[in-house]
């Protein structure tokens, strides 16, 4: 073994014995230092002065073995400095001095400047002023903004080297900045982010921007932080509505009806605004969405720009828009006392709370008021239109799964969070829209027309079981039913059938007489492949029923019940395809209430103008194909770059010593927040924690910071994390659902993780 160690130490990287091998025979001869050396030249010089006498063979292996050392070489331009066609000169001895002397020199700042003490979640800089330390903040900035180094970053004044032999300054310039910061994330661009914050480079807003240029660049981040000035120039050149024109061309004339938008405070896009009217007896209620069909046409630059991005995305600090400001801002914003093209739409409320009769118009409307959702919460003008809301969901059966938003803004360095819940307004708004695309995606599915659905898998069977079993071990009295799989309007033969036939096909069995038929003539083929409305009540009600057993539970089992049930459901989709939406219990289910801010809803739009106008369709299956993939990739993409700036805008403001609450714009060092947290998952590694036990803040812990030397793992439905080592009971260390209290040890403020600790 120590052999081996000696032979490993005592190994010299092939150009610099090269260069040893013929450096040691220059003498004081200046001139060799100074000429311009190839392979052919380097190979007589070796077997000039060695005096060797090789054979063909030895010729050639000793001249193959230069030259690969000398290719090598050009890049890394340590002991060989590449000049020009192949030739090279031998770097001098006082260069290497020099480069030596240098390497010292920042060893020797790292070292000194590097924290001694415990390190608060606020970083620790150096305490003087000093040259070499504001050089390695520029090259802390560099690297987050993915630009080039200082030149003066350098392990030699003459020439840029940032490497020699196993020294490396990049990465010594890193692991500065974890020592400073004090962190200990994978990588050091959180403690990079931590330093240039503290140190004031950077304020809260370039902070978010930077990452998300970090994300563009690492192709993970579709959306551009502007505009395209070109597409934004096009856009400026679009006139603005002419009510007169656009009556002329056929429009309906709504502006007689009292039409208001109420949506966030902080909203510019108003897409749709809404109206209940009661006369003679009927009740109606009237969604105006914003007619962008009109200004966006196929096979355009601003259209290919919309498709592109397929979304809008909300961040704390900005949007980043799918459509220019000129049209999200202005002309397609359904802004107050202005004429507006919009696409409309009547839906009759039936006195059993159900929608009757459903019509859709090419319109010009006029929105009589801009309000917020604050506005309308306990405002008496909008009672009739709650009460019809909570009418509509009367007839609902679906999970109650709202949870509460975690919602920082930033505004250049200020940062503000708030926790939202729904309300009587939020909800309002949400049962018109979906009742609005329901209605479109049945008027549209009669007709048959390609559409991207939007389509919401039921759980998938799995997944019950292992809730199930996790149910079962911890004594709660909550069995959930499997999922069906019957389709709508199917026999249960029939269903049969078409389920042993997908098992045969799955596994590649022949079953011989097996003959699925089709009971389901009379079915129209928008919906063949939903779930049968009754099979898909059943699921729906027996979740329900859990989450009522759950609210008399106690309060640990009831929290890891309701995140069982919530992990439970899966993600919604854009599909060419209907095949229902489960979360909603609908059968038939469009976005087409917010075309400003995605792709899909646009499309639905030109395909209903299609049907109104009674035209072929805009869009073909082949390519409502692709946009229901593109959509379905960007607003995933679109929601991980949202969750992740909204988690990195709070963790600044907890950095501040900010609450949820109210912020204090303060830059001292932050205490240790403790928090009361809740254990509501168990994967080993790690341990999933509720840090405020309310849904609004999640953490991960690893399970190390338990161990204690010991072996940690989870058992097999993840109930209790255990001491491998020790049998029986005292082996539980902790449990599901288990109050944890824990302290923040790190946050990360440039890609949103907490590092967590126990108490």
């Amino acid at each position: 073994m120590s052999q081996a160690k000696h032979k490993k130490k005592s190994q010299v990287p092939p150009d610099e014995k090269l260069w040893r091998r013929i450096s040691t025979r220059f003498g004081n001869n200046e001139e060799l230092w100074d000429n311009l050396w190839d392979c052919e030249k380097i190979y007589s010089f070796i077997v000039e002065k060695e005096k060797l006498k090789l054979d063909n063979k030895e010729s050639k292996q000793l001249k193959s073995k230069i030259d690969e050392i000398l290719a090598h070489s050009k890049k890394g331009r340590q002991w060989f400095l590449y000049q020009e066609k192949s030739n090279f000169t031998l770097r001098k001895p006082n260069e290497i001095n020099e480069i030596e002397a240098s390497i010292r020199h920042w060893r020797n700042f790292f070292n000194t400047y590097s924290p001694t003490e415990e390190i608060p979640l606020t970083g620790q800089l150096p305490d003087e002023e000093n040259k070499r330390y504001r050089l390695i903040e520029d090259v802390w900035f560099a690297i987050i903004s993915n630009e080039k180094l200082p030149e003066e970053f350098s392990l030699s004044e003459s020439e840029y080297i940032l490497k020699w032999k196993a020294y490396d300054l990049i990465k010594d310039a890193t692991t500065f900045a974890n020592t400073c910061s004090g962190l200990r994330f994978r990588n050091s661009l959180p403690s990079i982010a931590l330093l240039l914050m503290k140190s004031k480079r950077i304020n809260a807003t370039q902070l978010l921007d930077l990452r998300l240029n970090h994300l563009r660049l690492n192709s993970s981040n579709p959306f551009g932080r502007n505009y395209d000035s070109h597409l934004s120039d096009i856009a400026e050149r679009i006139p603005d509505v002419d009510a007169n024109n656009a009556l002329k061309e056929g429009r309906v004339d709504l502006r007689h009806l009292p039409f208001v938008t109420i949506d966030p405070k902080t909203a510019k896009d108003f897409d749709d605004a809404v109206c209940l009217i009661e006369e003679n007896g009927k009740r109606t209620l009237w969604v105006a969405i914003a007619d962008v069909a009109h200004y966006i046409e196929p096979e355009t630059l601003l259209d290919e720009e919309a498709q592109a991005r397929a979304t809008s995305v909300y961040l704390p600090h900005a949007v980043l828009p799918m459509l220019p400001s000129r049209l999200s801002d202005d002309l397609c914003s359904l802004r107050a006392k202005v004429p507006r093209l919009a696409m409309t739409v009547s839906m009759e409320i039936e006195d059993d709370w159900t929608i009757g009769e459903v019509a859709a118009f090419e319109s010009i409307i006029e929105v009589r008021e801009n309000l917020s959702y604050d506005d309308a919460l306990e405002n008496p003008r909008f009672k009739h239109m709650m009460d019809l809301a909570e009418g509509l969901r009367q007839n609902e059966i679906r999970l109650n799964l709202n949870s509460a938003e975690l919602r920082p803004r930033v505004d250049d360095d200020k940062i503000s969070v708030n926790v939202k819940w729904p309300n009587k307004a939020t909800k309002m708004i949400e049962t018109f829209m979906v009742a609005t695309n329901n209605s479109i995606g049945i008027m549209l599915g009669k007709e048959k027309a390609p559409l991207p659905w939007r389509c919401h898998a039921p759980p998938d069977a799995p997944e019950v079981e292992e809730l199930n079993a996790k149910f079962e071990a911890m004594e709660i009295d909550i069995e959930l039913p499997m999922p069906s799989v019957k389709k709508f309007g199917q026999s249960e033969e029939t269903e049969l059938a078409s389920m042993l036939g997908d098992w045969a096909q799955s596994g590649n069995i022949q079953i011989s007489g097996l003959e699925v038929s089709d009971d389901r003539d009379e079915v129209p083929q928008y919906l063949k492949h939903v779930l049968d409305p009754e099979a898909r009540k059943d699921i729906l009600i027996s979740l329900q029923e859990a989450q009522e057993k759950a609210s008399n539970l106690k309060n640990a089992t009831r929290r890891v019940v309701d995140h069982g049930l919530f992990y439970l459901l899966q993600r919604a989709i854009y599909s060419p395809d209907n095949l229902g939406h489960f979360g909603l219990n609908l059968d038939a289910y469009v976005h087409f209430t917010s075309p400003i801010r995605r792709y899909a809803d646009l499309v639905v739009h030109r395909q209903l103008k299609s049907f109104l106008k009674n035209e072929e369709w805009i869009h073909s299956e082949k390519e409502i194909t692709k946009i229901s993939e593109q959509c379905t990739a960007n607003s995933q993409e679109a929601k991980k770059i949202e969750w992740e700036l909204v988690a990195n805008a709070f963790h600044l403001h907890l950095l501040r010593g900010g609450t949820l609450d109210s912020i204090k714009d303060s830059d001292d060092a932050l205490e240790l927040k403790q928090w009361p947290a809740r254990v509501v998952g168990l994967r080993t590694p790690w341990i999933s924690l509720d840090l405020l036990d309310d849904g609004a803040i999640r953490g991960k812990l690893h399970v190390s910071q338990l161990g204690d030397g010991r072996q940690l793992s989870t058992d097999e439905f993840g109930l209790h994390l255990i001491d491998e080592n020790v049998k029986e009971y005292d082996a539980v260390i902790l449990s599901l659902g288990q109050k944890f209290p824990c302290r923040l040890r790190g946050l990360d403020i440039w890609s949103g993780e907490l590092d967590l600790a126990p108490i």
